[in-house]
């Protein structure tokens, strides 16, 4: 392993990519509410949010 190229790492590369992938789904969630007819209140929307980012930290540390 002392070979192994330690710049690219596919797991951490599919992990990092998922979780900007939910990071740009919730930062959509939080526009659409905040500009258009909401179907939530603003703390239903904090409490979704700091779920999603919750598990979001857990996908990154390899949690998912």
């Amino acid at each position: 392993m002392a070979d192994a190229d330690c710049t690219y790492c596919p797991t951490l590369q599919a992990r990092l990519a998922g979780v900007a992938g939910g990071l740009r789904a919730l930062a959509a969630l939080i526009e659409r509410e905040l500009t258009e007819e909401t179907t939530m209140s603003r703390r239903e929307l904090l409490d979704v949010a700091a779920v999603r980012v919750s598990n979001l930290a857990d996908q990154a540390q390899g949690g998912y």
